[in-house]
């Protein structure tokens, strides 16, 4: 593997958070498109624990929980670090806000939100990203 010592870390790492952050977020939305159809097709809450175990949508269940675990993992450990990164380019930065406004909850924190949402705006104005 080729690495690229002048590139900037701290970009690279976002890119791969949110990378990580998106398929996580897709296989969540997965998951619950098959708990949905258990329980309209399946009766899913009257099936006794190896009954459900037994469902191939089940086992796909588990495999799904199984990656969206090692992908909040791997996220968790490296948003960690990302406040002690230093990055060195603009793109560093942009993609540490971008990694930030997915971590502001609008309706819990509604001005932090906002002001992060319109720091990238202004940057993609003045940068073209």
């Amino acid at each position: 593997m080729f690495v690229d010592f002048g590139a900037d870390q701290v970009a690279l790492a976002c890119e791969a958070w949110l990378a990580d952050h998106s398929e996580r977020e897709r296989l969540i939305m997965r998951w619950q498109q098959i708990e949905t159809q258990l329980f309209k097709a399946r009766n899913w809450t009257k099936l006794s624990y190896e009954e459900g175990n037994q469902l191939a949508e089940k086992q796909e269940m588990d495999k799904l929980d199984e990656r969206i675990d090692a992908l909040g993992d791997r996220n968790r450990e490296l948003l960690a670090t990302l406040p002690t990164m230093v990055a060195i380019s603009s793109r560093g930065i942009y993609r540490k806000l971008t990694v930030a406004t997915t971590q502001v909850c609008p309706s819990e924190n509604e001005e932090a939100y906002l002001l992060i949402a319109s720091i990238l705006r202004d940057y993609r104005a003045l940068h073209g990203s």
